[in-house]
């Protein structure tokens, strides 16, 4: 992550979400979101849902981090963070052509409050649709990473969270899915069982896409 002279923010990110995210927020998303209930009968709107309450968090904390940054930049130090990515700074700047809203000011950013996030989770809250344990190691193993990376890391979780959602709730996508990248053939099943079985691979397999 590095920042241009008029503090619009810049990431490099890897094409694999994995790649960006600490392995222990990796395995907390799926064992929150894609493991299996033990006791229960599969209830794909529920996990759907969860789904969705993980990426609306991630977002919001992505809008905290922006709220939170330096209003100053060092083009020196930015100019290096850039030149370790492999850009140039100065091309950057003269090439990009994105809403100049996002690199606004911290101090300009009035629309977020960051006391939500200390706050008991309310009716709109998404906390309140997810396990305790889940958003405390994502509060530990991305809120909690150093500046430079931090963005990269909620970026991919993001999108990690992106991708389940929409695998999950496509049946056919999630039908290739399974016979492509598990190799594991599969009869004209329930949505919910192909759910299940995907999520019980992962179980077994770790988090991967």
């Amino acid at each position: 992550m590095f920042r241009d002279s008029r503090g619009i923010v810049h990431t490099v990110s890897s094409a694999d979400p994995l790649a960006d995210l600490p392995p222990g927020a990796a395995l907390a998303l799926q064992r929150a979101l894609l493991d299996p209930p033990r006791d229960r009968v599969l209830d794909l709107g529920s996990v759907l849902e969860r789904c969705g309450a993980a990426r609306e968090l991630l977002e919001r904390w992505q809008d905290a981090f922006f709220v939170c940054l330096p209003g100053h930049v060092d083009l020196d130090e930015e100019a290096r963070y850039a030149a370790a990515a492999g850009l140039s700074l100065s091309e950057v700047e003269t090439g990009y052509d994105g809403d100049e809203d996002d690199g606004r000011p911290a101090e300009e950013d009035d629309e977020y409050d960051l006391r939500v996030d200390l706050a008991e989770p309310g009716e709109e809250d998404p906390r309140r649709l997810l396990p305790e344990q889940l958003v405390l190691v994502l509060e530990r193993e991305l809120l909690l990473l150093p500046l430079r990376i931090r963005l990269e890391a909620l970026v991919a979780a993001t999108d990690l969270v992106t991708e389940w959602t929409e695998l999950m709730s496509d049946r056919e996508k999630l039908l290739g899915h399974l016979v492509l990248a598990h190799g594991q053939p599969q009869r004209a099943l329930r949505h919910e069982a192909l759910v299940s079985r995907h999520a019980r691979l992962h179980h077994l397999s770790g988090p991967t896409h």
